[in-house]
């Protein structure tokens, strides 16, 4: 099946701009539960490390969520892909990682039935957003953009595993 790109609104909706700011903040919840030893071994600023030794030490719920908004605008400024590969080798074991990234894959833009599966199996997942991210990846193979694709490829790559790690 060949997409006429010439019908293609390409442009990044704020829903889903929205959706992968809301998954990468979701991410604070694992993160909060890592141990010191894993907290140490994370790729990212010293500055972020603080504020989310900081939650760990909260008791007081309304405070630890206050604590959570703050490390999830925060996280924002982390390089998400590093992120996410980090806690996704640190949450999962070889053979779970490799199930998951079979995904990699499987998933195909014209592959309903792949994308529905995916979506049932991982409950934090949705349809619009895989297909969207697929549709990236077609359309920077339809203009040979290379940094496109790399791109792409990446926000795909991290999407399936930060979906897994919030599905957990």
């Amino acid at each position: 099946m060949n997409i006429d790109w010439s019908k293609q609104d390409m442009r990044v909706s704020r829903t889903e701009i929205k959706k992968a700011h809301e998954r990468l903040q979701a991410l604070c919840e694992p993160l909060a539960n890592l141990s010191k030893k894993q907290l140490d071994n994370l790729p990212v600023s010293e500055y972020f490390l603080e504020e989310l030794k900081h939650l760990i030490q909260i008791n007081s719920v309304a405070a630890k969520n206050r604590q959570i908004k703050r490390v999830g605008k925060l996280i924002i400024e982390e390089d998400r892909h590093v992120l996410t590969q980090a806690l996704f080798e640190m949450l999962f074991t070889p053979e779970q990682r490799t199930k998951i990234e079979a995904w990699f894959s499987r998933l195909q833009l014209h592959d309903d039935g792949a994308m529905k599966q995916f979506v049932k199996q991982f409950k934090k997942a949705e349809y619009n957003s895989v297909y969207q991210l697929l549709l990236w990846i077609a359309y920077a193979k339809h203009l040979g953009d290379d940094e496109l694709l790399l791109e792409s490829e990446a926000d795909f790559t991290s999407y399936v595993k930060e979906v897994a790690i919030l599905s957990m």
